[in-house]
């Protein structure tokens, strides 16, 4: 009778589990660092679950001025946009609307990068 019960209680323990998973196999929000380089962002293509935030840092070595402008994001998304900035420099953005983020440096329309954000 021993076995049986504990056999129900790691069950029920992994019923709970399951139902506390979120729908659709959405995690937990994520903290990712964007590096604003010569020119480019590394990495130029995300994808992180809703929720996340994300951060940009310029290097401490001065160089070009860039920023980070939303280009085109999901429906209800406002536009946002860091300020120029050549060294030193962090902005942060949490994203919540699931879908793609199109971002360009204003400075440089050669530098873009792209978010898919998780549902």
């Amino acid at each position: 009778m021993r076995a049986s019960r504990v056999a129900a209680l790691s069950v029920a323990g992994v019923v709970a589990l399951v139902a506390a998973t979120p729908a659709g196999g959405a995690g937990a929000p994520q903290r990712k660092t964007v590096r604003v380089l010569d020119n480019y962002y590394s990495p130029a293509k995300l994808t992180v679950n809703n929720r996340s935030t994300i951060t940009w840092k310029w290097p401490e070595d001065a160089g070009d001025t860039h920023d980070v402008v939303l280009r085109k994001g999901p429906a209800g998304v406002k536009k946002f946009a860091s300020d120029g900035a050549a060294a030193a420099f962090t902005y942060k953005r949490t994203l919540t609307k699931p879908g793609t983020y199109s971002l360009i440096c204003t400075y440089h329309e050669e530098m873009t990068m792209t978010i898919k954000v998780r549902r």
